[in-house]
């Protein structure tokens, strides 16, 4: 660890606290153990390019003459093992320099973690045949170096009760300001002396309700066409006729994994529309149900 008269910074970290500090914090553990695969998943996707396809889908001349020569399973082991420690160092660093009045600097580890996550999603994608990976990659890796960032920046730890009180207190704000609007309201009709019509109320409760009954259909009409949306994807990528080539067993494969991934989104966007819907049916008016 630094003294108090040194800068925290990566040089002033010992090779101990490199590899073991990331493990002193629950939520960095946890952080650190949820990159590490990456490594797997690229090297084994990049393996499996080459077997399909041959080196001519390996840009990197190290990786080609890596997997071309008698030492392919050594490069694998190196490029697991080397993307784990990187996120262990990229843990440690943070813990050590995020007290610091000067600082930390977390841009460089976060854009190199977000660009391997972004090249894994290629090799993935390449494999499965999909159309533009560079495009999916490229998304999904500015997706990971903003909350990689996120988490890096941090100045106080995550931790479950934290996050119940994050949330609790947004709700309580959310509630007071709603509170707080219908009270100002009311003040105003009774300043202007306004006779509100015996009317208003009944058609105001009658169209809130209306709005709920229609937000809900919604998600039960999502609910219900589901099985459809499933059907028409298995019909449009071949999948729904596995069981006539392949008969009942299923494995990997460019038709079987394109129809998954297909579906898996579909499936995420669906429960997304339904549970819009739904909190959209309990936020209609003002105060609860």
């Amino acid at each position: 660890m630094s003294t108090a008269q040194e800068k925290p910074s990566l040089s002033t970290m010992s090779s101990g606290d490199m590899f073991s500090l990331w493990w002193s914090e629950k939520w960095v553990r946890g952080l650190v153990l949820a990159l590490s695969p990456i490594g797997f998943i690229d090297a084994l996707f990049t393996y499996l390019l080459f077997v399909t396809h041959g080196p001519e889908y390996e840009y990197n001349p190290i990786v080609r003459f890596a997997l071309t020569s008698n030492w392919w399973f050594l490069w694998i082991v190196v490029d697991i093992l080397s993307f784990a420690l990187f996120a262990m160092i990229a843990g440690s660093y943070y813990l050590h320099t995020r007290s610091s009045i000067l600082g930390n600097h977390v841009n460089w580890f976060a854009a190199l973690i977000a660009l391997r996550v972004g090249a894994a999603l290629y090799n993935v994608l390449l494999y499965l045949g999909d159309v533009y990976p560079i495009f999916w990659s490229f998304i999904l890796g500015l997706i990971t170096y903003w909350i990689v960032k996120g988490f890096l920046s941090r100045e106080r730890d995550i931790s479950i009760e934290g996050f119940k009180r994050y949330w609790r207190a947004k709700y309580d704000r959310l509630h007071d300001k709603l509170l707080t609007r219908g009270i100002k309201i009311k003040m105003k009709e009774e300043q202007e002396q306004i006779p509100e019509p015996k009317k208003t109320v009944p058609k105001d409760r009658m169209t809130t309700w209306l709005k709920r009954a229609g937000y809900l259909s919604l998600a039960i009409l999502l609910v219900v066409s589901a099985p459809y949306i499933l059907t028409a994807i298995g019909i449009a990528t071949g999948a729904i006729n596995w069981s006539n080539q392949y008969g009942s067993r299923v494995f990997w494969t460019n038709l079987s994994g394109t129809a998954f991934v297909i579906a898996f989104g579909v499936i995420i966007l669906l429960v997304g529309l339904m549970v819009y819907f739904i909190m959209k049916a309990f936020h209609t008016t003002e105060g609860a149900w």
